[in-house]
């Protein structure tokens, strides 16, 4: 089985752990990775958080916004960010996508603004930087503030500066498949100092044990180990099933919930984070050079992400939309051994759970979309198997083409 997504695991974690474990060994493992970080990012500030979720509650709390306050999201995101901005009082608005590049568009967010708009967030969404630049613009000219939601595109760059850099204030997540793995965690960046300030002073008053997530490293592990063989093939087949995914899917999510006991950021993690910095940039290039394989390969029906001009991109996710419902793609390609994500495994229309209407980019895209393996762990081999299956699939079913064309 090829998987679509795989955890970075290096050696020498297990040395870490058992370092880690020592009480009595002193060190500022924390504050080293925030330093580490803030220089990699280019930033004045990081702070670690338990998760990205709370980096971005924390933002928003610390902005001193009113109950009733608009905060505009993209409508193609992840919809746990609702349920956050609704818990501080605060509305959720979603602005539709660019069709091509699925980030969400600056002439949407304007036809978004009203008296009450406070904040955008700006998502690079699968790790491809958003058009920051328009929306740094658009949020000036109207007293506007932007956050960043990095969390999935570290060491993703726009116009040669790594995102995170732009906004007020920039949200990074460190959950087991992003791009930095450290079990869990993640962090708040900002150029602002009076802003750190507040940031760290709500961070510290969510007093969590800063212990080692070892649940979450034993089920990764066994992830890892598990996805690539032939016993992945029944739950996958099972999420794949229109009678069964429901069930696959939820019980996939209780048993991150469980895995995900709030842990405060542990030294352990830090650790593992300055290690796994190192080579993030390499292990881009790696990706890169795959998604442009990917390209050359792939049938010209298939709509690939496209990006924005001056940004280099992080392949977080390899998303392309198909010519018509990926279903049965899917199955077809789980047959051959093929690993691959659709609707809400992907990311979520929040547009429709808000009960707009009128986001039409991104219900196309969400019923369209199909995600593929791209990670370390795929091989140029690989990569040609993957696109000469799923060409074969859509010479054979060309006449059942029903996609809208953008």
């Amino acid at each position: 089985m090829i998987p679509r997504r795989a955890i970075h695991i290096i050696n020498g974690e297990f040395r870490l752990l058992m370092r880690s474990r020592d009480k009595y060994a002193p060190s500022d493992s924390i504050g080293n990775w925030e330093r580490v970080f803030a220089d990699y990012i280019n930033v004045k500030d990081a702070i670690t958080a338990v998760s990205g979720r709370q980096g971005l509650r924390v933002i928003l709390a610390s902005l001193g916004l009113r109950e009733g306050d608009e905060v505009i999201i993209p409508a193609y995101t992840l919809k746990d960010l609702i349920g956050i901005i609704n818990s501080l009082g605060l509305i959720a608005v979603p602005a539709d996508i660019d069709p091509l590049t699925f980030n969400i568009a600056p002439e949407s967010i304007l036809k978004r603004v009203t008296g009450r708009s406070r904040v955008i967030l700006a998502t690079h969404i699968f790790g491809a930087p958003c058009r920051i630049d328009s929306i740094l613009k658009i949020a000036k000219e109207r007293g506007i503030v932007v956050i960043e939601d990095c969390a999935h595109a570290a060491g993703a760059e726009f116009k040669g500066k790594k995102v995170g850099g732009f906004g007020e204030a920039s949200l990074f997540s460190f959950e087991t498949i992003k791009p930095i793995n450290t079990y869990g965690g993640g962090m708040v960046v900002t150029n602002n100092k009076d802003l750190a300030i507040k940031i760290r002073q709500r961070i510290a008053h969510d007093k969590h044990e800063r212990s080692i997530p070892i649940k979450k490293i034993i089920i990764s592990r066994l992830e890892q180990i598990l996805l690539p063989t032939p016993f992945s093939f029944i739950p996958l087949y099972c999420l794949a099933s229109e009678d069964w995914s429901d069930k696959i899917y939820r019980l996939y999510r209780i048993s991150q919930k469980l895995s995900g006991f709030k842990h405060g950021f542990s030294e352990f993690q830090a650790r593992l984070g300055i290690a796994k910095i190192k080579t993030l940039d390499n292990r881009i290039s790696r990706r890169r050079a795959q998604a442009g394989l990917f390209k050359k390969l792939l049938d010209s029906r298939i709509a690939l992400q496209h990006n924005e001009e001056d940004a280099a991109p992080n392949y977080y996710f390899f998303v392309a939309i198909l010519p018509f419902s990926p279903v049965r793609v899917r199955k077809f390609l789980l047959r051959h051994g093929i690993d691959s994500g659709i609707g809400a495994e992907i990311t979520d229309d929040c547009a429709k759970i808000l009960c707009y209407n009128d986001c039409v980019n991104t219900v196309n895209t969400s019923r369209y979309a199909i995600q593929l393996p791209l990670h370390e762990g795929v091989s140029q081999e690989n990569i040609y198997y993957i696109a000469d299956k799923l060409n074969q699939f859509i010479k054979k079913h060309e006449n059942s083409i029903d996609r809208p064309v953008v």
